[in-house]
């Protein structure tokens, strides 16, 4: 099986970290996988020191021509969406932030294009449909099909003209969004656009596929059985012991008894999280801008929120 990573980095971040813990994981049950890592020049020229961990997992690191105008963001877009040129025919792309449970061998083949819907929700049950709809209507788009929306962390590909339609279209939609936006947007957006007028060329498969392990995210049903757990890393997202810089830093070191902690039972990995919204009211309120609003100054601007408590509580208290 051929399994390809994107890597864009610098030592500033903790993306070279990132796939090294994924490599490392997918190593111990895919031995003999065939695994690519698409980069840069810039990125390929950082790989000494430390950072030359990934050689030991034997790994073909494929160096791809990028715009030298673009920034690191961008560079990996800009691969992403054309990865299918550099690749087999046949591969499973996975984000960086991830970590390999168990073998991909059992992968179902027949699809062309086969990903996960983002949050494990369609687009009418999801708590950022606003922010899809927002995306796509900058470019006149459409934020999904058939109320579907999938998440760009897995692809599996199986060659076909139907692939290399999605990314020839994916691709170009892409760059035209960023022309027109004069700057960062996200792949995404153009890849449920591209699949919208291709009449679905991607299948949903199942989330096990890429469990997202995420706050306000339908990932409860299928950690147990989850092939991969992808976990974030941005901190206002992630719900996972692994998403903390100073533990992903620490796969460089010779010992690292913290991540081999995690490593030895992901699954278990949830001490930052102390509550489950079980009722559909909180999860439901999770979602409006009242809420958003309210996170964001209490993370922000504490005067502020305690403000807007106390009125909440002379509200509460007249409203008996």
């Amino acid at each position: 099986m051929n399994i390809a990573y994107i890597l864009i980095s610098t030592p500033n971040d903790t993306f070279y970290e990132q796939t090294a813990i994924s490599v490392m994981t997918l190593r111990k049950v895919m031995p003999y996988a065939n695994v690519y890592i698409l980069v840069d020049e810039d990125t390929k020229s950082t790989f000494k020191d430390k950072r030359t961990i990934l050689e030991k997992y034997n790994v073909n690191i494929i160096t791809v021509d990028v715009p030298t105008k673009f920034n690191n963001r961008d560079r990996s877009r800009f691969i992403k969406t054309s990865m299918n040129k550099y690749l087999p025919r046949d591969f499973v792309y996975i984000d960086c932030d991830t970590i390999i449970y168990e073998s991909l061998e059992d992968l179902p083949k027949k699809p062309a294009v086969g990903m996960v819907l983002n949050r494990h929700m369609k687009i009418s049950e999801s708590p950022v449909k606003d922010f899809f709809e927002k995306n796509a209507k900058e470019f006149g788009w459409h934020d999904g099909y058939d109320d579907k929306h999938f998440n760009g962390g897995f692809m599996s590909v199986n060659g076909s003209e139907k692939s290399d339609a999605l990314f020839t279209l994916w691709h170009k939609l892409w760059n035209e969004s960023r022309e027109k936006s004069n700057g960062t947007v996200f792949d995404q957006t153009s890849l449920n656009e591209a699949n919208y007028r291709l009449n679905g060329a991607i299948t949903e498969i199942d989330g096990i596929w890429n469990c997202q392990i995420n706050r306000n995210c339908r990932c409860m049903p299928y950690i147990h059985d989850a092939k991969i757990l992808h976990l974030y890393t941005n901190k206002k997202m992630y719900a996972h012991d692994m998403a903390k810089n100073e533990i992903i830093r620490s796969v460089l070191e010779d010992e690292h008894p913290e991540l081999d902690k995690i490593l030895a039972n992901p699954k278990a990995a949830f001490h930052d999280v102390y509550d489950l919204n079980t009722d559909f009211y909180s999860v439901e309120m999770s979602k409006t801008p009242a809420y958003v609003f309210l996170r964001g100054i209490y993370e922000t601007n504490k005067k502020l929120f305690n403000f807007c408590n106390s009125i909440a509580k002379l509200l509460m208290k007249f409203s008996k």
